[in-house]
C-alpha cells in the first residue's frame, strides 16, 4: 500500500533538517528496541530514505513543501488511518518548526 503526503511550509531548510533529526532521536530513544537510527539515512541534504520490516519511505523537502512517500506492508493495512494521522501530525509539527 502506497501513501503519499505533502505539507506546505515556510521554514528554512536547515531548521527542517534539524527538526527531522530531533524527531528521529526522540523516537529512537522512546523505542530503543526498534533500532530506528540504523534504518534511515540522509540520501542528500534534502532527502531521507529508510526501511523497516517490509516497509519503506522517503521524506524530501524544498523551500516550499515537505513530501513523504511510504510503501507500507500488507499486514499494516488495518492501521492505515493511524499511520496517516501520525504522519500528518508530524508534518504539522515540522511545518511549524522554529
Amino acid at each position: 500500500m502506497k501513501l503519499t503526503f505533502t505539507q506546505p511550509h515556510t521554514v528554512d531548510l536547515v531548521t527542517l533538517k534539524a527538526h527531522a533529526q530531533r524527531r528521529l532521536t526522540h523516537y529512537a530513544e522512546r523505542y530503543p528496541h526498534l533500532g530506528l537510527a540504523e534504518h534511515f539515512r540522509w540520501v542528500t541534504d534534502r532527502s531521507v530514505s529508510g526501511s523497516y520490516k517490509g516497509g519503506s519511505g522517503t521524506l524530501s523537502v524544498d523551500e516550499r513543501e515537505i513530501r513523504v512517500a511510504l510503501e507500507v506492508p500488507f499486514f499494516a493495512r488495518p492501521f492505515r488511518g493511524r499511520i496517516e494521522d501520525f504522519v500528518r501530525r508530524e508534518l504539522d509539527l515540522a511545518a511549524a518548526a522554529t
